[in-house]
């Protein structure tokens, strides 16, 4: 399946948009009444109308969602133009953490450093928390802190939690995923630097603005271990390409290490990290205010966001 969030109009509630066996987008909800014949109620109205409850309830509702709206991509009136409505983030999670699983991109922050890629990068999947309440959508602008000069970008491909879990083995671990979505890790650089030095973060250089979208493909569309071409572009111009089957760790080996001691949760998404040139920080680029980055993800799409105007310091 590919889910949308999105909302029909200003102040509307949002609502479940969905997409299975390569057939129309059509309104979850409006689908579920034209096949079943009957109006959701309450409970089952919500499943409808929130990414989050969809996941929570689980794989059997997955596979009834997935089967009503590949029967309902023959009903017009079911049918959802993602280009006449808002499309919103797919979701914003409770846990966000973002990993650093592209080797490349590990070494360059290495010579940078004028040092080694540390020992233990080789023995766990190191990972630091995102603020999951800056979480942002698709076309939505990214606000430039009053605190930064140096803005940046990173390509990367997200993991959404699907199944609650602890203490899980690698083997047991892709039973566990619902998806995939991009992720767009905004960066103050200049303020993430000085952070680190300090032995701790990133915060402030990262907690301001994260984009997610424009939808999530379930892992049964690419597999719990997809191989994606993965691309990045400002303002049209190709600055770094890549392949998701390039990480080092796997995002079975990902889950499992996240479950170490405590539970992983529906919902929570896992960011991979940014291949070796596929960020502004790899090609010493800077972005500017009113550049527009796209970021493009093999068989999930695009998620272009533009950079908003500096704060004024008078």
């Amino acid at each position: 399946m590919r889910l949308y969030q999105y909302r029909p109009r200003e102040g509307d509630i949002p609502r479940l948009a969905v997409s299975s066996g390569g057939g129309h987008v059509v309104d979850s909800e409006r689908a579920w009444t034209h096949v079943t014949g009957t109006e959701p109620g309450r409970t089952t109205r919500m499943l409808h109308h929130w990414m989050r409850a969809l996941i929570e309830e689980g794989p059997r509702w997955w596979s009834e969602v997935a089967d009503v709206a590949r029967q309902a991509s023959a009903i017009p009136e079911a049918h959802v133009d993602l280009g006449d409505v808002e499309v919103l983030a797919p979701l914003v999670p409770d846990a966000l953490r973002d990993f650093l699983t592209f080797e490349d991109h590990v070494q360059r922050g290495a010579r940078r450093r004028d040092g080694e890629v540390p020992a233990y990068w080789y023995e766990a999947p190191v990972y630091y928390k995102g603020n999951p309440r800056t979480v942002i959508g698709p076309d939505t602008e990214c606000p430039w802190p009053p605190y930064t000069q140096r803005l940046d970008f990173e390509l990367e491909l997200a993991l959404v939690v699907g199944v609650r879990g602890r203490d899980l083995t690698a083997d047991e671990a892709s039973a566990h995923i619902f998806g995939f979505t991009i992720f767009d890790d905004f960066s103050a650089r200049d303020v993430q630097v000085r952070e680190m030095s300090a032995w701790l973060g990133p915060a402030k250089g990262k907690d301001f603005a994260n984009a997610l979208g424009p939808c999530i493909v379930t892992a049964d569309e690419v597999g719990a271990e997809p191989d994606l071409e993965m691309v990045c572009r400002v303002n049209g111009e190709e600055w770094g390409r890549a392949r998701s089957s390039q990480m080092h760790w796997s995002w079975a080996e990902i889950v499992a290490h996240s479950s170490r001691g405590e539970d992983i949760h529906p919902g929570d998404v896992y960011g991979s990290g940014t291949p070796g040139g596929c960020c502004g920080l790899d090609l010493d680029r800077e972005l500017s205010p009113g550049d527009v980055v796209e970021l493009e993800i093999e068989r999930i799409g695009v998620l272009c966001n533009t950079i908003g105007p500096r704060p004024d310091s008078s």
